[in-house]
C-alpha cells in the first residue's frame, strides 16, 4: 500500500479492520509470534505492538454468536518495526500491520529528502 495520509473507513462488510496500538506491550502468549511486518520471530516477554482485529460476520450463525463483529486473532509487530510504525503514524501517515515498515521508512526518506547521519537544518548543536 505504501505511505498514505488518508485511511479509508471500514465499511463493516468486507475484509477486516484493526485497531492500532498506542504503546508497546510485552508478548505474553504461550508461543512466540511472527512479526506481521518483517516476519522475524518475537520472543516471549519481548516488547512488541499488538493489533487487535475484527471482521463482519459471514453467516447468520456468526451473527447470532458474535453480533455485528467477529473477533479475530491479533497481529504482532516486533519492536524495530513497531518503532517505525508508531513514528510514521504520529507523523500523520496511515499504515497497516502487514506492510513492510522498513520499506515504508525508505519511502518516507525518499519523499522528505532525509539523509541519515546529517544534522537536521535549523537545529542547534547541544554542548557536550
Amino acid at each position: 500500500m505504501g505511505l498514505s495520509c488518508s485511511c479509508g473507513e471500514w465499511d463493516g462488510e468486507s475484509g477486516w479492520c484493526f485497531y492500532g496500538p498506542d504503546d508497546f506491550v510485552q508478548l505474553k502468549t504461550k508461543r512466540r509470534r511472527r512479526c506481521s511486518s518483517c516476519t522475524v520471530l518475537i520472543d516471549l516477554g519481548a516488547e512488541c505492538l499488538e493489533f487487535s482485529r475484527e471482521r463482519a460476520p459471514l453467516s447468520t450463525v456468526e451473527m447470532n454468536i458474535y453480533g455485528d463483529t467477529v473477533p479475530m486473532s491479533s497481529l504482532w509487530m516486533c519492536s524495530d518495526c513497531g518503532e517505525i510504525y508508531l513514528n510514521l503514524t504520529a507523523a500523520g501517515y496511515c499504515l497497516t500491520p502487514g506492510e513492510d515498515m522498513r520499506e515504508c521508512l525508505r519511502e518516507y526518506h525518499q519523499r522528505t529528502g532525509f539523509k541519515h547521519g546529517e544534522p537536521l537544518q535549523n537545529m542547534q548543536q547541544l554542548p557536550m
